[in-house]
């Protein structure tokens, strides 16, 4: 029997857990034409969330077209521009077309190159060789709203990891085009979420950002233990093997109910057990989910400062007050300048965060194995 545990993907159908409140507010947002710059840590399951929300969006309302765009893997200006136009134009063609679209790329082994005009419901894709000038620039961005008023629909624009595109050499720009072009259209909403929560920030709630006040700013909470606890039972129960609720709320505590990690631990468990869940193995499943993650883990520490480390050490023993001369001493902190630069650039980097007042790891399974190592 596969594994009912997913991680790695996006979470669908029933290794969804609910998130009820979220999905209602994000399809209330971008039906009402309300941009969302949705903001969460890594693998807190966003784009699950906007994936299914879209889903059930564009069941409801069969003038809603969605199409998502993978802000990860955008290389280069030309290409975001390519994407963004292809993404665009299959979301919104009908069967017909896109059977058309089909039929010439079989005949001619190419996709023909988009000429901008007036005429938008026959556009095709881009040619992966083609470069778009200043002027495409802004047709392509203007594109998703001329479809939508052509075709009498809607359209949704879905970015995820957004903030990668700052990385972009072209980025300064691109930005200016983007709010310039989106901020006009009436037909069409964005949806543009991540990961890197400094970034997100700095892009959209900097008043000297193009993008500021751009839509609603959405920040994901985590999925609450009274969710994930009935969802660990459930599961184990419909594939025929039983955990107790004690071990369903140590997995929640250890992995502070983060959604990847929750899955991920779970799924080991669920590998050791033939019928009931037993300490042996929880155990192994907890030791997995650790050594699993520690290639990456190893990577993130070795690429930070020895004063950096330093500090996460401090941060581990729950040492808050990092300025004092006991701390500086016991930990070899630095300078106060020093300790300045590491607090905002370890939180720059997603590693520790401030929370109720107090620094802390972003990561829990970090920290367990940054606790074991050092």
């Amino acid at each position: 029997m596969n594994a009912p545990f997913q991680y790695g993907t996006l979470a669908t159908k029933e290794n969804f857990v609910d998130r009820v409140e979220d999905r209602a507010q994000l399809k209330d947002f971008l039906s009402s034409h309300i941009n969302v710059m949705l903001v969460s840590p890594r693998r807190w399951g966003k784009s699950s969330l906007v994936k299914v929300a879209m889903e059930e969006l564009q069941n409801e309302n069969k003038n809603v077209r969605v199409c998502f765009i993978d802000g990860f893997s955008i290389g280069s200006e030309a290409e975001f521009y390519r994407t963004f136009a292809s993404q665009v134009i299959a979301c919104a063609s009908s069967k017909m077309e896109k059977r058309i679209q089909d039929a010439k790329r079989f005949l001619t082994g190419v996709v023909p190159q988009v000429v901008i005009r007036d005429d938008v419901t026959n556009f095709m894709a881009f040619d992966v060789k083609f470069v778009p000038q200043e002027q495409d620039q802004m047709d392509i961005l203007r594109l998703p709203e001329m479809l939508a008023r052509a075709k009498g629909i809607q359209i949704i624009v879905c970015i995820d990891e957004f903030q990668q595109l700052a990385n972009l050499p072209e980025y300064k720009n691109m930005e200016g085009k983007m709010r310039s072009a989106w901020q006009q259209q009436q037909h069409v909403s964005y949806c543009l979420y991540g990961s890197k929560r400094h970034m997100m920030m700095d892009i959209f709630n900097d008043s000297n950002s193009p993008f500021y006040r751009f839509g609603q700013m959405v920040f994901l909470d985590k999925i609450p233990k009274t969710e994930w606890m009935p969802f660990i039972i459930d599961t184990f129960e419909r594939s025929g093997k039983h955990i107790h609720e004690s071990f369903a709320e140590q997995v929640c505590d250890i992995v502070e109910c983060h959604s990847w990690y929750l899955q991920q631990f779970c799924y080991f468990i669920w590998n050791a057990t033939l019928g009931e869940v037993t300490e042996q193995a929880f155990q192994y499943g907890l030791r997995q989910l650790i050594n699993t993650n520690s290639p990456m883990f190893l990577s993130d520490t070795e690429a930070l400062a020895t004063s950096q480390i330093e500090m996460l050490r401090a941060i581990k023993d729950d040492v808050q007050q990092l300025s004092s001369i006991e701390a500086k001493r016991v930990y070899n902190l630095g300078n106060p300048n020093t300790i300045s630069k590491n607090k905002k650039a370890l939180q720059a980097k997603d590693i520790i965060e401030l929370r109720n007042g107090k620094f802390a790891f972003v990561d829990p399974v970090y920290k367990i194995w940054f606790s074991q190592e050092y």
